[in-house]
């Protein structure tokens, strides 16, 4: 049997799991997909101890940036925002991938939403940089709202086209001027916060809680809200397409695995 599996830690909340076995249901794959908790440093040990017992592996925390620096096959996008959430085996070696920069475009092009000339995100992490290389050349403008000031270049770096601010945590609360503001923050760092202007759109990237705190605000004011679950099915069904053995089997039928892969999710959350 084909294995595949996610790593990161904590581990036990991830719902991918769920989501990859209900798509190998779909798509007719006798594939097993497995969790295991790898915390930071201990990438390197795993990938050796079980080396040629998995088709695909897919990273969470804190694992993308570590991902970067021991894979010696990455693609372009990958290197260029440091994280890599995807790695695929076959017989010339490991490969990474980052699939998250396409979820971002996925999920908004799936909610109709045209990226506008200004966005803004929240967070400096791995996911902030997805979010950027995502809206990178449609948004003429990205204002970051970071807690760390040392990740400010690695921010910029993430575009190759659009202009690049980052900004102190202290004003975030300008951020919600923006059409589109993007949520990156780890779990409870927005709970306080409150949207300026809810006729613009929230992208929250977190799915534990559903919804978040802010999220849920935004929806009750009336402003248009894509949560982290299109974002976790959307980067997977990438993460499918690279590890299939033919991309087509799953391109083809894309909509149909989203829609029965952010339903088998939600059904966990809200079980």
């Amino acid at each position: 049997m084909i294995k595949c599996g996610v790593l990161g830690s904590p581990i036990t909340h991830s719902l991918s799991p769920i989501i990859h076995q209900c798509a190998y249901e779909i798509l007719g794959w006798s594939w097993r997909y497995e969790r295991h908790e790898v915390r930071s440093g201990g990438l390197e040990q795993f990938l050796g101890d079980y080396q040629g017992e998995f088709r695909g592996l897919s990273l969470t925390m804190p694992l993308k940036e570590e991902a970067v620096a021991l894979l010696t096959d990455a693609s372009e996008l990958a290197k260029r925002i440091s994280a890599v959430n995807t790695i695929v085996f076959d017989e010339l070696g490991a490969h990474g991938f980052n699939t998250d920069v396409q979820g971002f475009v996925d999920a908004l092009s799936h909610h109709g939403i045209v990226i506008p000339e200004i966005v803004s995100i929240l967070g400096g992490g791995a996911t902030a940089r997805a979010a950027i290389a995502a809206v990178d050349g449609k948004a003429s403008r990205i204002e970051v709202y970071s807690r760390s000031e040392h990740r400010a270049r690695a921010l910029v770096n993430a575009a190759s086209k659009s202009i690049v601010k980052v900004k102190p945590w202290s004003v975030v609360g300008e951020a919600f001027s923006a059409p589109l503001t993007i949520g990156t923050t780890p779990q409870g760092a927005t709970d306080d916060l409150h949207a300026v202007d809810s006729s613009n759109t929230y992208f929250e990237s977190l799915y534990s809680p559903w919804p978040t705190p802010l999220l849920a605000r935004w929806r009750a004011s009336g402003g248009k809200g894509i949560d982290g679950l299109d974002l976790l099915v959307w980067q997977a069904i990438g993460q499918l397409e690279v590890m299939a053995f033919d991309s087509r089997e799953v391109s083809s039928r894309r909509g149909e695995l989203h829609d029965q892969m952010r339903a088998a999710a939600l059904k966990k959350l809200q079980a």
